[in-house]
């Protein structure tokens, strides 16, 4: 029976195949479908600021997919294939009336009951039509001989997609430092490379042509892949996003594979061979960004300015490097991306480097460029300290410092993947020690060993570590860590700190993202997303302070 009617219907096929296709793809690329669904905020964002046209014309063709799934399985006359594929085809159709419901609420700004529609929509669309359809499409292998590889590595794709969803699902429920993230990676993957699997075999059910279709799966999978891979993923009401991207995800298990790719040194042997190759190399910017060297104060430091960024606000930068490393063209490349972003020049300081200058110089070396910088002119109402890894931890210092001495305070924090208590008590690393591809025991050992004199040192020294610190009077402080790095612990808790102290900002936990990602994984979508973030913190507490 499958055999006579799937030949006669191998019209319908073909036309699901190209519904499938086109909806998958214009549903990533316009509204970063299903995911977004996982947040209401952010489809209201996306749909304001997005292309509306092509989220309703996307939405229109996943449900022109479910009704062709329909009359195509109850052309069929077999009772198993009408029932899941008229089960699978509303499924999708549901997720699509939804989704194209959600649009006019927003519009009107309705919010009641939206959040169950998105919740709803993404469990219709993204767990229950992919389980449906690959019983669906295993029903109709075993039925018929056609395609039978395919259509099996096909179904694996739709329930790979479907534990997926699910576990997205999940880890949007749980805070970001309880989530399933590396699980979540490997299956975001994984569904990304199967997925397309099927809509090939959907095509091999369309015709005789054995070559073709042979031929369509790689073209098709390399062809969806590239579609998908470099999609920003949705953020969310906070900025950070619900899921990774799928190019997150990639890089980040390829970290964890391949530790040689991320190769931070272990003992001054490797350290010293490290600086040599920072110091030989050529520094580099990006196109119409411009450097000047400067002494700042006794400090070495560059001035980053992007084309058409001004003087009259500056952005002191403290690098990471684990207070042993030379900043090179990593943070330069950063800096001149905020600058661009903001419209402000940025100070990138050398501070002095251990275990030559262990703890307080880098500190110190800190506080003197922003002096220095006070000392051109500049209002502390239009100056900001950003720091990222070790950086991450001297703008803090660095600010309560100033604070101690009665130094007007700057506009703003931004400190990125920040060390906040050297006594290592952060219940992250014990958890994700194994999980951190760029802080490796090694590496914590020689960094927080030779900034602090080998623990000779008092560790809850507040300007060491600012967890232990009085934060009352601190500027707007934004605190960002990826959820699989081990200081992740210790940028919560002193978020949970400043928010006690009254300290307004924010803390951003980025989901799937390793150590100092903006930095260590630059090609990633939530690098660029979180530049935007920063700046657009800067960018408003300057505005209010005019």
């Amino acid at each position: 029976m499958i055999d006579r009617v799937s030949t006669q219907d191998a019209g319908l096929f073909r036309v699901l195949f190209l519904l499938v296709i086109a909806s998958a793809v214009g549903l990533s690329a316009t509204l970063r479908f299903p995911e977004i669904l996982l947040d209401p905020r952010s489809f209201a964002v996306t749909l304001v600021t997005g292309d509306t046209i092509g989220v309703i014309l996307s939405l229109a063709g996943l449900l022109a997919s479910g009704v062709v799934l329909v009359v195509l399985s109850r052309r069929t006359g077999a009772t198993r294939v009408r029932s899941l594929g008229t089960a699978a085809g509303a499924c999708c159709g549901t997720s699509a009336v939804l989704g194209l419901l959600l649009i006019p609420l927003w519009a009107n700004d309705v919010v009641a009951g939206v959040p169950v529609l998105s919740w709803s929509a993404f469990a219709a669309g993204a767990i229950i039509a992919p389980v449906l359809l690959a019983g669906w499409t295993m029903t109709v292998v075993k039925q018929d001989g056609r395609g039978r590889v395919l259509g099996v590595l096909g179904a694996a794709g739709l329930l790979l997609t479907a534990a997926r969803s699910a576990l997205w699902a999940l880890n949007a429920t749980l805070p970001p430092e309880r989530g399933f993230h590396l699980t979540s990676a490997i299956l975001t993957v994984a569904a990304l490379l199967a997925f397309s699997l099927w809509p090939a075999w959907l095509a091999r059910m369309g015709t005789t042509r054995r070559l073709l279709s042979a031929l369509l799966a790689p073209i098709l999978l390399v062809g969806y892949a590239t579609a998908t891979i470099g999609l920003a993923p949705a953020p969310r009401g906070n900025g950070a996003p619900a899921v990774p991207s799928v190019t997150g995800s990639a890089l980040y298990l390829v970290a964890i594979a391949v530790p040689a790719l991320l190769p931070l040194p272990t003992n001054e042997t490797e350290l010293r061979a490290d600086r040599q190759r920072d110091l030989d190399t050529r520094p580099e910017l990006p196109a119409g960004a411009t450097m000047e060297r400067i002494d700042a104060g006794g400090v070495p430091s560059e001035r980053i300015c992007a084309s058409d960024a001004t003087t009259e606000r500056m952005i002191l930068y403290l690098p990471g490097g684990g207070f042993i490393a030379i900043a090179g063209n990593g943070p330069r490349r950063f800096a001149a991306a905020i600058s661009r972003e903001t419209g402000a020049c940025v100070l990138l300081a050398h501070y002095r480097l251990a275990p030559e200058h262990p703890y307080p110089a880098a500190m110190q070396d800190g506080v003197r460029a922003y002096r220095w910088l006070r000392g051109q002119g500049i209002a502390a109402s239009r100056l900001a300290i950003m720091g990222d890894s070790a950086g991450g931890n001297l703008a803090l210092t660095t600010a309560l410092s100033l604070r101690r001495s009665g130094d007007a305070l700057p506009a703003a924090l931004v400190s990125i993947s920040a060390v906040t208590d050297f006594t290592l008590r952060g219940e992250t690393f014990r958890t994700l020690s194994d999980r951190d591809p760029v802080l490796t025991p090694g590496t914590r050992k020689l960094t927080f060993d030779s900034y602090t004199r080998n623990r000779t040192i008092d560790l809850r020294d507040p300007l060491l570590s600012p967890l232990y610190a009085d934060l009352a009077a601190l500027p707007p402080t934004l605190l960002l860590a990826g959820s699989q790095e081990v200081l992740l612990s210790d940028v919560t808790r002193l978020g949970d700190r400043l928010r006690a102290a009254g300290v307004p900002g924010q803390t951003q936990v980025w989901p799937g993202m390793m150590h100092a990602w903006p930095l260590v994984a630059d090609e990633v979508p939530e690098s660029r997303m979180t530049t935007g973030q920063i700046a657009g913190f800067l960018s408003w507490n300057w505005s209010t302070l005019r």
